[in-house]
C-alpha cells in the first residue's frame, strides 16, 4: 500500500488506500515544508509504505530537498520510493492528464501549470510577498485592508466592513497580527468576501473582479511558455477552492477569454490522483516540477 499527501496554504490531505483523510495542518509562513510534513506524518499511523507521493504547495515550481524530504519518509514509514512534486504538476495531471493546456489552482495561493508537446511552463506559485495575485490570501487580505483603512478614515469600503465584521473583530484580537495567523485569518476571510459578491456586494465584486484580471493574466502568460505556432486551441481548467464559487469562477472565464481563446473544461481528478498519476506518466520525473528519491 502508499501513500499520498496533498499539502496546501488551507490544511492537508491524507490518501491511504480508497481512504481520504483530511488535516488541519497547513503550509504556513511559521514552519518549512520539510516541518510540515513532519507533522503530518506524526498523524498518519504507524505502518510501511513502499512508496509515497507528495503534491506540495511551498516549493515555488521547483523541487529541491528530495533528498532530505525522502529520508524523512523512511525514517516514518520505511518508504523506498518517494515522488515529490510541485503541487501544480499534480493538479495539472490530476485534472488534464496528457492533455495540452492550462490548469490553473486557485487556493489560499495561486499556481498555473502549462503542458505542450512534453513541455512544462509553470506561472506565479510565487508566495503572497511576491505573487499569489487572485488567490484566497490576496482576495482576504486586499478586503481586510480596505475595511481596516475604512475604520480609520482613509477608505470608504463601509460595505466591507459591513460583511467583514468576524473577520475585524477576530484581527483585533490578533496578539501578532503579521504572523501566520494573520495569513489564515486573510484566507478565511475570502470566503466572506466572495459570498458578499455574490450577494451583490460592491466592493467585492471589484476586488474579484481585479483578482480575476491577475489570474486571465497568469494563464495566458503560462500558456505563451510552452505554446508554439502550431499549438492549436488550448485547455483550461479552473482548480481549488474558490473556484467552487461561480460568480468568481464567470469572471476568471471572461478575463481569460479577453487574452486567450480556449476551450474550458472540468477537472477529471485532484491532486491525490494527479501526484501517483505524474509519477506514473514520467517515470523519470519533470525536473524541476518533480523528483524522485530512491533508497
Amino acid at each position: 500500500m502508499n501513500l499520498v499527501v496533498d499539502l496546501g496554504q488551507s490544511g492537508a490531505r491524507i490518501k491511504i488506500g480508497d481512504q481520504i483523510t483530511a488535516l488541519n495542518i497547513p503550509k504556513t509562513a511559521a514552519f518549512t515544508v520539510l516541518e510540515t510534513l513532519e507533522r503530518i506524518f506524526k498523524e498518519v499511523p504507524s505502518q510501511d509504505f513502499e512508496t509515497v507521493y507528495l503534491s506540495l504547495t511551498g516549493l515555488y515550481g521547483i523541487v529541491t530537498e528530495e533528498q532530505a524530504i525522502g529520508e524523512l519518509c523512511n525514517k516514518f514509514f520505511n518508504a523506498k520510493h518517494v515522488a515529490v512534486l510541485d503541487d501544480g504538476i499534480a493538479a495539472f495531471v490530476g485534472a488534464l492528464g496528457e492533455q495540452s493546456g492550462v490548469v490553473l489552482t486557485i487556493g489560499g495561493g495561486v499556481v498555473a501549470i502549462s503542458s505542450h508537446a512534453g513541455k512544462f511552463g509553470h506561472a506565479d506559485g510565487k508566495g503572497s510577498i511576491f505573487g499569489d495575485l487572485g488567490g484566497g490570501f490576496w482576495v482576504g487580505q486586499t478586503a481586510m485592508r480596505r475595511a481596516i483603512a475604512t475604520l480609520d478614515g482613509r477608505d470608504n469600503a463601509t460595505d466591507l466592513v459591513e460583511i467583514l465584521q468576524a473577520e475585524l473583530k477576530a484581527h483585533e484580537e490578533l496578539v501578532i497580527k503579521n504572523g501566520a495567523d494573520a495569513a489564515t485569518l486573510c484566507i478565511n476571510a475570502a470566503k466572506t468576501v466572495i459570498v458578499g459578491a455574490e450577494a451583490g456586494v460592491k466592493s467585492a465584486i471589484e476586488i474579484l473582479t481585479t483578482g480575476a484580471d491577475y489570474l486571465g493574466k497568469t494563464v495566458h502568460g503560462v500558456w505563451q511558455k510552452v505554446s508554439t505556432a502550431d499549438a492549436g486551441t488550448p485547455t483550461v481548467c479552473i482548480m481549488g477552492g474558490p473556484s467552487r464559487n461561480q460568480t468568481y469562477v464567470d469572471l476568471i472565464k471572461r478575463s481569460i477569454n479577453s487574452h486567450l481563446e480556449c476551450n474550458f473544461t472540468t477537472a477529471k481528478s485532484d491532486h491525490l490522483v494527479g501526484a501517483p498519476l505524474t509519477a506514473q506518466l514520467y517515470p523519470a520525473g519533470v525536473d524541476p516540477l518533480f523528483k524522485w528519491w530512491h533508497a
